[in-house]
């Protein structure tokens, strides 16, 4: 462990295959803080309905996420140790509304616990980004792995970028999860 964070959360923003989850498990080993990866909360439900990453999932899971997720910022809320820090890991688009919401859920949930809250977009060239989200690895993880539909996200969406003043934008294409992990510390590092 590199440095300990305090009270700390970290949003790491990004498609999929950008290497949120790669990246948040980076921060977690250098730091301590807790990694709150979103398939850690999606997958109960996503084995139910036995995605496949392929196949489209029915727009009627995301409302049963969402439930989740509440349960989930509830304990961190109510119960977690205070000086505790987490990673959180979400792909959220611009101008969704629900995704906009589940930014604001992120900043509520700091505010409640006085916590030191740093959004970071992670963005990634098309082509590295198919490239690394057809990885076998990413199956496994029941993670979307079509490099088709990533194109098509990538061509008529983008990743939120939240008005928040400790907003960073990282191009994590040519970076490894540890050189990105080490750019993010280094940026929180100049916040406090």
């Amino acid at each position: 462990m590199s440095e300990a964070l305090t009270n700390t959360m970290i949003v790491l923003i990004g498609f999929a295959g950008t290497g949120k989850y790669t990246i948040g498990r980076e921060l977690a080993d250098l730091t301590g803080a807790k990694l709150i990866h979103n398939h850690l909360i999606n997958n109960s439900l996503f084995t139910a309905i036995n995605a496949d990453g392929v196949t489209p999932l029915p727009k009627g899971i995301w409302p049963k996420i969402l439930k989740i997720r509440q349960v989930v910022y509830e304990v961190i809320r109510e119960l977690s140790p205070p000086d505790l820090s987490f990673i959180f890991t979400v792909q959220l688009i611009e101008g969704d509304p629900l995704d906009v919401q589940a930014f604001a859920d992120l900043v509520e949930l700091a505010a409640a616990r006085q916590a030191l809250l740093v959004p970071v977009r992670l963005v990634c060239e098309v082509d590295e980004l198919c490239r690394r989200v057809v990885n076998p690895s990413r199956a496994a993880m029941l993670k979307q792995i079509s490099a088709d539909s990533t194109r098509k996200t990538v061509a008529n969406k983008s990743v939120l970028s939240p008005q928040h003043p400790n907003l960073q934008t990282l191009d994590v294409s040519h970076m490894s999860a540890r050189e990105s992990a080490t750019v993010i510390l280094q940026a929180i590092e100049s916040i406090r």
